[in-house]
């Protein structure tokens, strides 16, 4: 304990740095790309940044709390991108059509995402969950404010919204593992968009 005492002591100028914190993730998120959850240590991730493995517990209290934050970082980055297009003057059936496509265009880049998706993961690594679930409610609440758009602007007609967005949620997720883990998504791009058109059609007033 008196080691350890001394090593964060050593370390003590990197406490509660912004900085620090960042580029743990930053080294994390690298090594967690390359080389997966399983197979990348706390310790790799210390000595890549040349620090005490105890500085990297002082701001993460396990591997897993370190890989939550490196999913989350990631997935904030793709929600950055989608609420652009809900805040925009976009009408409610472009911002549905550009939502669907960008969601699937950012997510195939979504690394750390794809291995959330594996079968095996969540049977061993049940921490990632609740980014997850985060993730799930932020896309409910896009798609909920894009048909209550069109309702009130009589774009969309739809009796059931809550519902809607059920089917949506599962149509995309349904889509994820073949697209991403099965690496088909440059393979079915365009027809992707054509199934969105597919939607809004559907969903479009016809007034």
């Amino acid at each position: 304990y008196k080691i350890k005492a001394v090593i964060l002591q050593s370390d003590k100028y990197f406490m509660n740095n912004k900085d620090v914190r960042n580029s743990i993730i930053e080294s994390a998120t690298t090594f967690f790309s390359k080389f997966g959850f399983q197979k990348t240590t706390m310790d790799e991730i210390a000595k890549n940044l040349h620090k005490a493995k105890g500085v990297l517990y002082y701001y993460f209290k396990s591997k897993e709390e370190l890989y939550s934050e490196v999913l989350r970082k990631e997935l904030d980055e793709v929600r950055l991108e989608l609420s652009k297009i809900i805040d925009s003057d976009l009408c409610s059936l472009k911002k549905m059509e550009s939502y669907f496509l960008m969601r699937f265009k950012l997510l195939n880049k979504a690394t750390h995402y794809h291995e959330t998706l594996r079968a095996d993961f969540f049977e061993k690594y049940h921490f990632a969950q609740p980014v997850r679930d985060d993730f799930e409610s932020f896309d409910r609440d896009c798609i909920t404010l894009v048909l209550k758009q069109g309702i009130k602007e009589n774009d969309i007609s739809i009796n059931n919204v809550p519902a809607a967005v059920d089917l949506f949620i599962m149509v995309t997720k349904g889509l994820e593992v073949p697209l991403f883990l099965q690496k088909k998504y440059d393979e079915y791009e365009n027809t992707i968009i054509e199934l969105s058109t597919v939607i809004i059609n559907g969903l479009q007033n016809s007034k």
